[in-house]
């Protein structure tokens, strides 16, 4: 499965506050827009002819591929910042469903100990990595894999 990881892939530390967030994008519209930057942030973003809504999830940790973001695009709006990561290829973005994006947070339920977005090569799919600890201790349970490859609906940038 190695060689089929995406180039970055970012923990995000809290499930329950993302799905909870996704939830009520869900009721916006069906389409939402995923970027990941070699920074550590993570964005999501719905939007419709009337409105644009998103969360940003900034410095999370980077496993694989990552970089420096630039000083000059701290002061940034998130969009801004994530539009200029995709553009120095920093970053990659896809569309997914609103629907499949929620039902792979539903995973949170097995309780996993760190969870791992990216998105592959060629925005093929966002890929989606929960990973368990043996009970008491810090150790990777390498007995236990979760994963899923969510289907991309746009390629958007990469």
């Amino acid at each position: 499965m190695a060689q089929d990881l995406p180039q970055t892939l970012v923990q995000v530390p809290d499930l329950n506050q993302l799905q909870n967030f996704v939830e009520r994008m869900k009721h916006v519209g069906d389409l939402l827009n995923v970027s990941i930057s070699e920074y550590g942030d993570l964005h999501v973003q719905i939007s419709t002819t009337l409105i644009t809504l998103g969360a940003e999830f900034r410095k999370l940790l980077v496993i694989e591929e990552q970089a420096e973001a630039p000083s000059e695009d701290r002061n940034l709006s998130a969009q801004t910042r994530s539009e200029r990561a995709i553009s120095r290829g920093d970053a990659r973005s896809v569309q997914v469903s609103v629907k499949h994006f929620s039902r792979s947070l539903q995973c949170h339920l097995a309780k996993p100990d760190f969870a791992f977005y990216g998105i592959a090569q060629q925005g093929a799919c966002l890929t989606v990595i929960f990973q368990f600890f043996i009970p008491g201790t810090r150790q990777t349970d390498k007995s236990i894999s979760l994963h899923c490859r969510l289907p991309v609906l746009d390629p958007g940038s990469s």
